[in-house]
């Protein structure tokens, strides 16, 4: 009997086995295997009005990836968003530098990366595929790559190669979904304060459904979800100079969870200024839109109206609890620092702690501007604006107390 067992639990043991291995020759083929999609028929939009729109875009959804914390020179960085247990993940020197960046790349060959996420040689990139972006879009932001901004001055450093773990190669091969089929053209819907178009941008453009719907998966897979929009997407906050984790928000109808209440200059607020109608700061990794126009808002807004309450997912962890300015205004400046969410970025792991060594020296009434306004100052930052939530007072305070840390708190 003990001999039957023995040999039952072997047999099991010799099928696990099996199953890793092919499971892992699987994986290891879709990875490194060469694809030979067909270049899309997309160049380089030159006009003025096309330009605008690529930078938009670019502001958007790519610098932050590709430049360095603080920077905004295109060579590429360290992406810190995702789990260590997925991997090493580095973004493209996408300068015009001839071999360490695009130069000599053709514009087509860009629009291959941008769809379908394969490089020069064929081979699959771990970064996002924009298989909904229009080819007028897509022709945009190839141009202002294109362009002499100083954000793609040739520079010579070559970004290190992505390093993905097992379980990473697995969420790329069958979660995501490796799509290398031919798209076909596409075409956006005509421009205006339409759901349709609202539709097509936050989809197509901006991500706002893959982040705002749970789980590892593809665009077409999350369309079809019936938690679509309801949040529930997963970040570690250790990878940001945390702890904890942080979830996307519902922005379904829902009017307990959800944006179902918001009004249309609430909606503005949060996307431009990172703050919402109860005075929560939006935290990394949620961008600020400030480059996004009206129409482009409310078209989005528009289309949000449309989706159809959702409850929020059950979470795997207990949130950290979001940052909230009425919780902050009482207390003294490091009270300030830390229940604004000035930690998330400018603590002790966070990705930008260095750059408060810059407010040393300043006059701190300066300093303090930059705190309630840095759009003012550097169009596009990604930082929350506190004009609305603490007063002058307040951020000159603060900028006191971070300077008398030595720009290190």
């Amino acid at each position: 009997m003990l001999r039957k067992i023995l040999i039952g639990i072997g047999g099991l043991v010799g099928l696990v086995v099996l199953g890793v291995a092919g499971l892992y020759g699987v994986v290891s083929h879709k990875v490194s295997k060469t694809y030979e999609t067909p270049l899309p028929n997309i160049q380089r939009a030159t006009t003025p009005e096309a330009l605008a729109r690529g930078e938009m875009i670019y502001r958007s959804m790519c610098a932050e990836c590709h430049a360095k914390p603080g920077e905004t020179h295109a060579t590429g960085a360290q992406m810190m968003d995702l789990p260590a247990e997925l991997g090493f993940f580095h973004s493209a020197n996408i300068t015009s530098d001839p071999v360490a960046g695009i130069g000599n790349l053709k514009d087509e060959e860009i629009a291959r990366m941008i769809i379908h996420a394969i490089n020069r040689d064929g081979k699959i990139r771990p970064m996002a595929q924009y298989r909904w972006m229009s080819d007028e879009d897509v022709a945009a932001v190839i141009g202002y790559l294109r362009s002499d901004s100083p954000d793609f001055a040739p520079s010579p450093d070559k970004a290190p190669p992505s390093q993905l773990t097992f379980p990473g190669k697995i969420i790329q091969s069958f979660i995501l979904g490796i799509n290398p089929e031919p798209r076909g053209a596409l075409k956006a819907p005509p421009k205006a304060v339409t759901a349709e178009y609202g539709k097509y941008l936050a989809m197509g453009v901006y991500e706002c459904l893959f982040c705002h719907t749970e789980s590892f998966a593809n665009n077409d897979v999350k369309e079809k979800s019936p938690n679509a929009f309801a949040g529930g997407f997963e970040y570690d906050m250790s990878t940001l100079g945390g702890q904890g984790f942080i979830y996307s928000a519902n922005i379904t109808q829902d009017e307990t969870n959800g944006i179902g209440k918001w009004n249309l200059e609430q909606f503005k607020l949060a996307l431009r200024e990172g703050v919402t109608p109860d005075r929560h700061i939006l935290r990394r990794p949620m961008p600020r839109y400030r480059y996004l126009d009206d129409v482009e808002i409310e078209a989005i807004f528009t289309f949000l109206k449309t989706v159809k309450p959702a409850p929020m997912p059950k979470l795997a962890h207990e949130p950290i609890p979001r940052p909230k300015a009425d919780s902050a205004v009482a207390g003294g400046p490091e009270h300030l620092f830390n229940t604004l969410g000035c930690t998330y970025c400018h603590g002790p792991k966070g990705q930008f702690r260095d750059r408060l060594k810059n407010a040393v020296g300043k006059q701190p009434e300066e300093v303090a501007k930059w705190i309630r306004n840095p759009e003012s100052f550097k169009p596009g930052t990604q930082m929350p604006t506190f004009a609305s939530l603490i007063d002058e007072n307040q951020a000159v305070e603060l900028a006191k107390w971070v300077q008398a840390k030595g720009g290190t708190p």
